[in-house]
């Protein structure tokens, strides 16, 4: 049943864990591209991906939420956050939820995951 806000929600499992994000925050969701690795880079970010001859960084979804070091991911959820640049890896995109929440599953806090990695001048739009 919606909640009466009638905000959607994009539902993702990462690690065995599911959490949701809000659809505003998502530009597309593409099967995992190839990564050119960033040497130094945090354990989070896993490389650099050609999306449609956009560089996005990929950042592990796993790892954000302190999971062991996965296995590779099939579906890299391109933000709309940060003009685009970042994307989230993640093993499924179960659903789309309409309604403010969904039972059990928590909302991942994407910016206060993602600035500590990149910093505040980083994600700017």
């Amino acid at each position: 049943m919606a909640d009466a806000d009638g905000e959607r929600l994009v539902v993702c499992r990462a690690g065995g864990e599911r959490f949701a994000l809000p659809v505003a925050a998502v530009r597309e969701v593409v099967a995992a591209p190839v990564l050119a690795r960033i040497p130094g880079a945090p354990a989070a970010v896993r490389g650099l991906a050609n999306v449609r001859g956009a560089l996005v960084t990929a950042v592990s979804a796993p790892v954000l939420l302190g999971l062991p070091d996965p296995s590779p991911s099939e579906w890299l959820v391109v933000l709309a956050l940060f003009g685009g640049r970042v994307g989230l890896e993640v093993d499924e995109v179960e659903d789309l939820h309409v309604g403010g929440s969904v039972a059990g599953v928590p909302r991942l806090p994407l910016e206060a995951l993602l600035r500590p990695l990149f910093g505040a001048e980083a994600l700017s739009p």
